[in-house]
């Protein structure tokens, strides 16, 4: 354990250490090397002594200042988290926070969002932050509170990083709520409107939005598809593509293989003729995937304007395919889901309530509930006591 020779103050957890410089001492009498060391802080200096347990007759003084003090100055540095420039700075613990969650589903989509986080926080010492600053910070975000919670993640979790590193005492990032934003209601696209998108686009584009209309698939899944995951009744939805990234479908449950139905047929029939010799992918360019539905951006704008109907994102083809769904009166809640790989039905009833609402006036009202047979033809008895 190190003795303190001499310290100008009490000095206290966490308190930032500048630099480091040590000595080899031979003590007189005493039958190890001892090393004199002296750590300078912000406007205090400790200087320690400890023994090498390094015997004066097996090494010499030579060897003890040229060799063996540049390994101790190292591994007492790493010690004392002694990181010159960057032990206390947010960025340093940014990059460790950015290690940890670099396998991470989404990682590639939120790694611009985490870039802004450090360009605001990267340069100052992680225990200058204020609560305060994080939410100024989250307040001029011009983004909706669910989005904003993305940001708020990286930067709890950086100084979560500090906080395990006994760099600060606790997380200024801990316990930041934002108020609840009226979710904005889904508007789907209309079956006129659906003929018009489809009766105005060509060629890859128009397959493009066939299968996302009739599937319900997310546009970097369908962007995913390989020529063998479409089977003669089934899509099975492995991958998708997003910024350039090829990785696993957004949740566990959006690895999945979902029905092939009739009106997506014609679409990918197309597009397996326009692609099969060309690549593994069945929509590619210049026999390569397509890195991000932006690809299809300047194109989808365009047809919009040429249809004369109300802006709305390319992703709200799978709004329209789960609304019309519902509308039809024909599947299960349960069904729907699993199809467009919602890990719950609850996904479902949070975000399109208002159609769920009316699934239950379309049933078949026709029906003997005491007198149904099963597939065998037996006849459901009931117990009543």
């Amino acid at each position: 354990m190190p003795l303190i020779i001499d310290a100008t103050k009490s000095l206290k957890k966490g308190d930032k250490v500048i630099d480091l410089k040590a000595l080899i001492l031979d003590r007189g009498s005493r039958k190890f090397w001892y090393i004199r060391y002296q750590m300078f802080f912000e406007n205090d200096v400790q200087t320690l002594e400890e023994s090498t347990k390094v015997l004066k007759t097996e090494k010499s003084l030579k060897y003890m200042q040229m060799q063996y003090l540049p390994a101790w100055i190292a591994r007492k540095k790493e010690e004392i988290k002694l990181k010159k420039h960057a032990s206390y700075k947010f960025s340093y613990f940014y990059e460790k926070y950015l290690e940890c969650h670099q396998d991470d589903k989404g990682y590639f989509n939120r790694l611009p969002l985490y870039k802004i986080v450090n360009q605001q926080f990267g340069s100052l010492d992680v225990n200058k932050i204020t609560r305060q600053a994080v939410k100024e910070f989250l307040a001029e975000l011009k983004i909706k509170g669910d989005s904003k919670k993305k940001y708020l993640a990286c930067i709890k979790g950086t100084l979560d990083i500090a906080l395990d590193s006994d760099i600060v005492f606790k997380n200024v990032a801990t316990d930041i709520t934002f108020k609840k934003e009226p979710k904005k209601d889904v508007k789907p696209f209309s079956g006129e409107e659906v003929s018009l998108l489809l009766e105005k686009s060509d060629e890859m584009f128009k397959n493009f939005i066939g299968i996302a209309l009739h599937t319900g698939m997310r546009s970097g899944e369908i962007l995913g598809l390989m020529h063998q995951d479409i089977k003669d009744d089934r899509i099975c939805v492995r991958r998708s593509i997003s910024r350039g990234n090829i990785k696993s479908p957004k949740t566990d449950g959006s690895i999945r293989d979902i029905p092939l139905f009739e009106t997506a047929k014609p679409f990918i029939e197309d597009q397996i003729k326009r692609s099969k010799s060309k690549s593994l992918f069945l929509f590619n360019r210049d026999g390569a995937s397509i890195e991000d539905v932006s690809f299809f951006r300047n194109q989808w704008k365009a047809l919009i304007k040429s249809c004369n109907i109300k802006y709305r994102t390319i992703y709200n083809t799978r709004h329209t395919f789960i609304t019309a769904m519902l509308n039809s009166g024909k599947f299960k809640i349960m069904d729907i889901a699993a199809i467009v790989g919602h890990t719950s039905p609850q996904m479902i009833m949070t975000h399109y309530a208002g159609f769920v609402e009316d699934c239950h006036l379309k049933v078949d009202t026709t029906i003997d509930l005491f007198s149904v047979s099963d597939k065998q033809g037996d006849t459901l008895k009931l117990n009543v006591r």
